[in-house]
């Protein structure tokens, strides 16, 4: 019974062991919380979906709507998502709800995540500030709207508008420009 190659034998077995009862457990849970989507995922394996698609868990109600209405609102008044600390979960009590029935409400309604919103909306803040002070660096910019990463601001405009934060400002710039120009070829005209 001391002899090495016996205990490497029943570690191993052991180790075994544990591995398939762990992917039997992880193939139960998965089972039971999406029974049909086995199916679907082997029926689709290899193709590309055509664009983003909003994910449907029950039918709409107008409770769901009206929550997704008070959010907005909520946002738009308070701007909470200029926080760079804003979480789910305050912005659920807010709303009296609880972080993943308001989840499940932005996902199926808005096709987004909670990140991807809170995204959505500092991106569109970012564009309008730095529309009324193009002085405004990139960095500061980013700041102002709540991300705390550079990296982040980059990759989450790019989602949002297909240009990098740089890209877009400089488009901005030429068009207030050419604006402007063509502006003071009518004054000299008139």
């Amino acid at each position: 019974m001391n002899h090495p190659f016996f205990i490497v034998i029943l570690l191993s077995a052991m180790t075994l062991t544990i591995i398939v009862l762990s992917v039997l457990l992880f193939r139960k849970r998965t089972q039971k919380a999406s029974p049909s989507s086995a199916p679907q995922l082997l029926s689709g394996y290899g193709t590309v979906p055509k664009g983003p698609q909003v994910l449907r868990d029950e039918p709409d109600s107008d409770e769901d709507e009206e929550l997704k209405e008070r959010l907005y609102y909520l946002f738009e008044s308070e701007k909470l998502y200029l926080r760079p600390d804003i979480r789910i979960s305050e912005v659920a009590d807010r709303l009296l709800t609880n972080k993943t029935h308001l989840s499940k409400v932005i996902r199926v309604k808005t096709g987004k995540n909670f990140c991807q919103l809170v995204h959505h909306y500092r991106i569109r803040e970012a564009m309008r500030l730095f529309s009324g002070n193009p002085r405004l660096s990139i960095v500061q910019l980013g700041q102002l709207v709540g991300f705390n990463s550079l990296t982040t601001f980059t990759t989450a405009f790019g989602r949002n508008t297909g240009f990098t934060p740089a890209e877009w400002c400089k488009n901005y710039r030429k068009s207030a420009m050419k604006e402007m120009h063509n502006a003071r070829k009518v004054e000299k005209r008139a």
